[in-house]
């Protein structure tokens, strides 16, 4: 012979299985104390803060190097720019040759000449 039992209350929709859930994470919520949850927070607190400071760096690192990249492409430009006009030089005013040099703020000078 077969028995029946009754089974637990199980919830019959969607709805109710989240209503159950919820109060579980209620209950595990209510576990925490004060002082442990004031811990946590304070210590998410801190990661907040080193990951900002992670992150600002990285950001000022790669600032830097797009800004450096800039300058290198300009110095490069002027210097090309510098070449074109005195082979122009050259050639209006007869000369025998040049001689030039760029000093950058900071880094070694650039120098060059005819050949």
């Amino acid at each position: 012979m077969v028995e029946l039992q009754e089974v637990a209350d199980l919830p019959r929709n969607v709805e109710e299985a989240e209503e159950v859930n919820s109060e579980e994470e209620e209950k595990e919520e209510e576990d925490i104390s004060y002082d442990e949850l004031k811990k946590r927070m304070w210590k998410d607190r801190q990661r907040m803060q080193k990951l900002k400071e992670k992150r600002d760096n990285h950001e000022e690192a790669s600032r830097q190097a797009k800004q450096e990249a800039c300058r290198r492409k300009k110095m490069s430009r002027a210097q090309d720019s510098v070449l074109k006009y005195m082979g122009k030089i050259m050639e209006v005013c007869q000369a025998q040759g040049f001689v030039y040099g760029i000093v950058p703020e900071k880094g070694k000078p650039v120098t060059g000449s005819s050949e």
